[in-house]
Parts: C-alpha cells; structure tokens; sequence
C-alpha cells in the first residue's frame, strides 16, 4: 500500500512518531509552516536537515517508481566518487497506520544535498567558460563512472566548489551513458544566460530564447508546451507565452506523448493537449508510463491498468504489488 501526500507530510511532521531512522530530522517548510513538497511524476520530495547535514528525501508514488531504481541505488552505495553523492533506499522508514488500524512500512529515498547554489544563480555569477568548463568535466566523468542520469536539467543540478553535481538519480542507470543531448541543452543555457564570456571564449551568433514571464514558475519546453504555474493553479502555455490550457490545476506534469498527469480538489487524471479529460480527475494517483502507452491509477489503495485512449485494461486490485 503507497501511502497518500498527506501521510507523508504528516511525517515530516512528527519524524519522531513517523521515521525509523530520521527521527530528528526537520523539514524546510513555506511560510504556512507546513513542509515545501516538490512533485513530480513517480516521487513526491523534501529537503530536510539531519545529523547537521541537508538531504533530499523522496516518497515513491507508485510501486514501480521504487523498483526501476533499486538497482541503481545498490551500485551507487558502492562508488566512492566526489561526483555523485549518495544515494539510498530506507528499507521500511516511513511508519503510518492504515484506516483498519494497521501500522504499515514504506521504503523512501534519501540524498544528500550538498552545499552549493542553483544553476540559475550560477548563471547570475559565475562567467560562461567556467560554466561550460564545468559541464565538460561532469559529462567526462559520468562516462568513466558509465552512469547516465536521464534526466540532466538544471533542477537536477547544483554549483559545488566550481563544478556541477548532479541530484535526484530517479531515472539513472549504468551502462551506455546517454546524456549527450542534455548536455548539449544545458551549454546553450550557459551561452545564453550565463555572465560575460572571456577573452579565451569564442562568440558565437544566436536567437536567445524568449523569457515566459509573469508566472510563479514555469517547466520547461515538452512537445510545444510549457507547464506554468500561476496564482490560480498550474496550467500551460505555448512558447509564445500564450494560455493554452488554463491554469486551474493544484499540480500538473509535463507533456509526454500528448497526454499530462494533473491534480485537482476531486483527485488525479489525465489529460490530452486540448486539456481534455482521457481519464477523469477521481483518482488518488495517476501514473503514465508514454514509453509502455499505459497508465497505472490507484483508487483506494488498488491499482488497475488504462491504455492510451483511457480504456481500463485490468481490474482494480488485480495487479497492487
């Protein structure tokens, strides 16, 4: 059984009443006083402080989110690497007892966040040969470690002593690096964005990329379309900065194949780019899987499967492990 947001955030709460290990861990929390929660598709995340050093700690938010990363969990314990940082999986650490009256375990990840600044702010600070330079040495060294991260953006990355760290190794693996195009992504950012070049820097013509302003935050580019976040909700707009789909979410995920998990008061859905329901906002997880076309949906702590079109596959219940 996954546990909901609410359970977890009720633990970072009380982590003396919730966590086998982090007990006297305390959560970054927003000025309603309750702890700042990211969410993307397969985990929900928090930074945290415990034993005097800041940590991610993220909640799997579907029991698949946890098995495609336990092989790569097991193999980062054992690097010794000032690259990547660890990366674990607690057995059993989330402790929450079920309507029945039943205590129940859930495993959850923890990394350790360094000290260091975002991307953004080093693109504030630091001048473009310098950020390129570091970008260089990561991508050399994620090839002799043959690790891919598959997910290299700049959220996934934090300015360290005058290099790059990668964080939130979710969907990462060893074994054929792959990150090429990220990296190329993420050296047009640093041309773009970054502070002046040197004089050991050759200049090159481009079209800077037009800034979506007047947003809370903004994702970025998937299929044409960019995921906003906005004082009514989360919604998406075009790369012109023009609405597309009105912001009206609580939470909503990038576009995959033409479909987007989103959340509202009623539950999880998905939609297609029109922001049409392919399966109703009624459910307490929605996880779409675009390289399988199938979507995993939890409805009182069962699972069943749906197809692309939102045809259910299998019954509730029939597939929970």
């Amino acid at each position: 059984m996954t546990p909901t947001l609410q359970i977890f955030t009720r633990a970072l709460l009380t982590p003396d009443l919730s966590f086998e290990t982090l007990t006297d861990a305390r959560a970054a929390t927003g000025m309603d006083g309750l702890p700042r929660l990211m969410r993307t598709t397969r985990f929900a995340e928090a930074e945290i402080t415990w034993g005097g050093r800041q940590w991610l700690l993220s909640m799997p938010l579907s029991p698949i989110a946890l098995t495609s990363i336990e092989r790569t969990a097991s193999q980062l314990g054992r690097l010794n690497t000032e690259w990547l940082t660890e990366y674990r999986i607690l057995r059993g650490e989330l402790r929450w007892t079920d309507p029945a009256g039943s205590e129940r375990r859930f495993d959850l990840v923890l990394q350790h966040l360094p000290a260091g600044k975002s991307v953004a702010e080093a693109l504030h600070t630091q001048p473009a040969d310098r950020l390129l330079a570091a970008l260089d040495a990561l991508q050399a060294a994620l090839r002799e470690l043959d690790f891919s991260h598959n997910n290299l953006r700049a959220d996934n990355l934090r300015w360290v002593n005058g290099r790059f760290v990668p964080l939130r190794y979710h969907d990462g693996h060893f074994g054929s690096p792959g990150d090429d195009a990220a990296f190329e992504a993420l050296r047009e950012q640093v041309r773009q964005n970054a502070g002046p070049m040197q004089v050991s820097d050759v200049e090159a013509a481009y079209t800077p990329q037009r800034r979506l302003t007047g947003h809370r935050w903004t994702s970025h580019v998937f299929e044409g379309l960019v995921c906003v976040e906005d004082e009514s909700g989360f919604g998406f707009v075009d790369t012109n900065n023009n609405p597309v789909i009105p912001a009206q979410y609580l939470w909503a995920g990038d576009f995959r194949e033409g479909r987007a998990e989103v959340e509202t008061p009623s539950g999880m859905g998905l939609i297609d780019r029109k922001g049409r329901y392919v399966i109703p906002p009624e459910y307490e997880i929605v996880d779409y899987a675009p390289s399988e076309s199938v979507v995993r949906v939890r409805k009182g702590g069962r699972w069943a499967e749906f197809d692309y079109l939102g045809r259910r596959l299998t019954e509730f219940g029939t597939n929970n492990e």
